[in-house]
């Protein structure tokens, strides 16, 4: 005997709740204040039945009524944006962002956030070709050397810095490494070009032979809370201010900002 075939799973909803984040959406796409008018032009929804819906909004404070009769978003818009962003994990979020550019480079990457110790690496791939470099989770690198430690000083706050700078200074001098910054002015002129660039960019400094980019990765704040870096062998590694692997680290860069909630000045 034929078995009945099954009933798809409903997709119906409340249509009320899908009504009133339409007029939300209105709102929010607005960018300023409406009149009840406007809104019902440009949702579609008559004033009548626009005006209920914007008393019960107005009631849980997800709307609010100007002093001119007007809508807009309410103070828990607000609260409800802020309680999301700060629940977004950036490095869980660069992930699959940093595949993908693996895939496009080839090269290796490191993520890395900023630590007691300095630059410190929470994840990394290596490059599909054959170099070995001595990475793992944990590491710390050189602030004033790397591409990323150099991420760091152009957009950190000076005083969670300069501890580490001048203490780095002191012993790559004792050191007498050939590439070493020789002074906190140069060390300006360093944060300057990496801002000015979007980038921070090395050849030898930390390892000789490996070449790396690194970019900023902020959060929905605005501050600086990772750095990506692309890193390979000098002799093929393509770190050209303008070249493709750095349009494609700033692109993968800030992917990962906009999904963490960053806005574009």
């Amino acid at each position: 005997m034929n078995q009945p075939a099954e009933k798809p799973p409903s997709r119906s909803g409340v249509q009320s709740i899908e009504v009133g984040m339409h007029i939300l959406k209105t709102l929010a796409a607005a960018g300023t204040d409406l009149s009840l008018n406007q809104i019902s032009e440009r949702s579609g929804i008559h004033p009548s039945k626009i005006h209920r819906y914007l008393v019960s909004l107005g009631n849980t404070g997800l709307v609010k009524k100007t002093a001119h009769g007007r809508y807009d978003l309410g103070p828990y818009v607000l609260e409800l944006g802020v309680n999301y962003l700060s629940r977004l994990d950036p490095s869980a979020i660069a992930l699959p962002v940093m595949e993908e550019l693996r895939g496009q480079t080839e090269e290796g990457i490191i993520l890395n956030v900023w630590g007691d110790s300095g630059s410190t690496v929470i994840r990394w791939y290596q490059s599909r070709h054959p170099i070995s470099v001595g990475i793992r989770p944990g590491a710390t690198f050189l602030t004033t050397m790397s591409a990323s430690g150099r991420v760091f000083l152009a957009w950190l706050p000076e005083h969670e810095t300069r501890p580490v700078v001048e203490a780095e200074l002191r012993r790559l001098e004792q050191e007498g490494h050939p590439q070493r910054p020789k002074s906190l002015e140069e060390i300006e002129r360093i944060k300057q070009e990496t801002r000015e660039r979007g980038l921070a960019r090395v050849d030898g400094h930390s390892v000789k032979g490996i070449a790396a980019l690194a970019a900023p990765i902020f959060d929905y704040r605005g501050e600086i809370s990772l750095t990506l870096a692309l890193f390979g062998f000098s002799s093929s590694f393509d770190a050209d201010w303008d070249g493709r692997n750095a349009r494609l680290l700033k692109a993968a860069a800030e992917k990962i900002s906009r999904q963490s909630g960053w806005v574009s000045p």
